[in-house]
């Protein structure tokens, strides 16, 4: 059954985020210039913005710590010697007596292979296992997580190389985000053992998974 909270914050982000879209606050050109139009900082403004009409507390670049370390190795990645004790996500969403309620995480279009499991990027603990972890050893644990992915159809530039042969030579042909990684993101959202919802912003809206 879905969170209350979660649907809530979502419906207001959607709504703001189209609101910053139409009065061309954040135009197209952003999308495809995200590091230049700091596009993660407004989207992580409506984040925040939409907690705190749900009556929540939103805290940004939050540390959550682990009842059990991360062990880079076990998901496959051994030139990461270091166990984590935490992470840091985008928005944390608080109570007034302080409970962790949710989280949220934005991913801009250099962070679309995110999705990916570690095992088949190998030298890169990917932010798909990171949040699985926390979702598990956060302590405390969230009720909810709210995903924000940007997947252009029609991309500038391939912004990062996978070293994945099917991917790589995908994304070099068409420059097309959105089809090619949507499928790792849903996958992604099936494996998240709390209430979650997927966000894919493209040039022409919003989609909610």
């Amino acid at each position: 059954m879905e969170n209350n909270n979660l649907n809530n914050i979502v419906n207001r982000f959607i709504k703001i985020a189209e609101g910053l879209r139409s009065k061309k606050t954040i135009k197209k050109e952003d999308l495809k210039n995200h590091s230049e139009s700091n596009l993660h900082s407004w989207l992580q403004y409506a984040l925040i913005k939409s907690g705190e009409l749900e009556g929540l507390f939103s805290i940004p670049e939050c540390k959550l710590r682990f009842s059990k370390p991360l062990d880079p190795s076990t998901h496959g990645v051994t030139n990461k010697k270091r166990k984590r004790n935490f992470s840091r996500v985008d928005i944390a969403f608080f109570d007034e007596s302080k409970k962790l309620v949710g989280v949220s995480e934005i991913f801009t279009m250099d962070e679309a292979h995110g999705a990916l499991p570690s095992r088949k990027l190998r030298t890169w603990l990917s932010p798909r296992d990171s949040l699985i972890h926390l979702i598990k050893y956060a302590s405390p644990k969230p009720e909810f997580i709210i995903i924000v992915t940007i997947l252009l159809r029609n991309s500038l530039c391939v912004f990062w190389k996978t070293k994945i042969r099917e991917i790589d030579s995908q994304l070099e042909k068409t420059k097309d985000y959105y089809n090619v990684f949507k499928p790792y993101w849903e996958n992604f959202k099936k494996d998240i053992e709390i209430s979650n919802v997927l966000l894919i912003i493209h040039e022409d809206g919003i989609e909610r998974y």
